[in-house]
């Protein structure tokens, strides 16, 4: 469902140990499909050697992500690609502010560019579109079978690595 998503993928991770990718998914699950980078790393945590739940804040996570001495750094969130719900696709740190609107209080743009200039690694966004974000929601159905279909694209492109 997502060729060029998992094409992109293991053209990046190609000859990268899994040991040196780390997974960050950003969001809140308690705002519906905000929640989506969250439930991917619930999906993929026991088949990857480091996915991290940021919750809403990715700043807080940065020291820990440089411990890990990665090579790449995969940000998993929902964002407004101006796409059909549970369209996903790779973001550039550098194309942020050309989404549509972010989700977030703080710009993930400013920390993929740190984490880039900080870890010297490959720092970019899995972003899936959502289709509602409110308070106290659940991730919406539309959202349930791409949030498989991704976590398994994540898993098997590192696996190839």
């Amino acid at each position: 469902m997502y060729p060029a998503l998992q094409k992109e993928l293991e053209e990046r991770l190609r000859g990268i140990s899994p040991e040196r990718v780390v997974f960050v998914g950003v969001g809140n699950r308690m705002r519906g499909d905000d929640a989506i980078g969250p439930a991917l790393i619930d999906h993929i945590k026991d088949e990857v050697p480091h996915a991290i739940d940021a919750d809403g804040v990715p700043e807080n996570v940065t020291a820990s992500i440089r411990r890990l001495n990665p090579k790449v750094i995969i940000f998993l969130d929902a964002a407004s690609l101006g796409e059909a719900p549970g369209s996903a696709r790779i973001v550039e740190a550098g194309e942020m502010q050309k989404l549509e609107s972010s989700v977030h209080n703080f710009s993930l743009d400013v920390v993929m560019e740190y984490l880039e200039a900080a870890a010297g690694a490959d720092v970019f966004l899995v972003g899936v579109q959502p289709e509602r974000i409110g308070e106290g929601e659940s991730i919406s159905q539309e959202l349930k079978k791409p949030l498989e279909d991704i976590a398994s694209i994540l898993i098997s492109a590192i696996k190839k690595g």
